[in-house]
C-alpha cells in the first residue's frame, strides 16, 4: 500500500508541477487583439522592417530582433522590462494579457 500511495502522491506532484511550470500558455488569438490594440503602433507583425521599435515577422523561426532566443519568457522580460525605447509593460498589462500577447509574438 505505501507504494501506490508514494506513486500517486509523485504523480500528483508531476500534474501540479508541470501546471506551474507550463504557466507559459496564452492565448495567442486574444493576443492578437491586444498586440494590434498595443503594440502595432511601434511594431510590424507582418514585416521584419523597423517601425518605431523592430519588426517581429519571423520570431517564430527562433530568434528575436534583439538577438535571444525566441522563449516564452524572453518575451515576457521584453514586456515586463522594455528597454531600447521601448516601455515597460509590467504594470501596464496584467499577466493575462501579456501572456496572451507572448504566445501571439511567438507565432510571428
Amino acid at each position: 500500500m505505501p507504494r501506490v500511495t508514494l506513486a500517486l502522491f509523485s504523480a500528483a506532484l508531476f500534474v501540479v508541477g508541470g501546471a506551474v511550470a507550463d504557466d507559459n500558455s496564452g492565448d495567442a488569438a486574444k493576443g492578437k487583439e491586444a498586440f494590434q490594440q498595443r503594440c502595432l503602433v511601434c511594431h510590424f507583425e507582418d514585416s521584419a522592417d523597423k517601425k518605431i521599435g523592430p519588426g517581429l515577422a519571423g520570431i517564430k523561426e527562433g530568434t528575436l530582433p534583439s538577438g535571444k532566443e525566441a522563449t516564452f519568457e524572453n518575451v515576457l522580460e521584453n514586456l515586463n522590462k522594455g528597454g531600447n525605447g521601448m516601455p515597460a509593460f509590467e504594470q501596464m498589462l496584467s499577466d493575462e494579457e501579456k501572456s496572451d500577447i507572448a504566445a501571439y509574438v511567438l507565432s510571428l
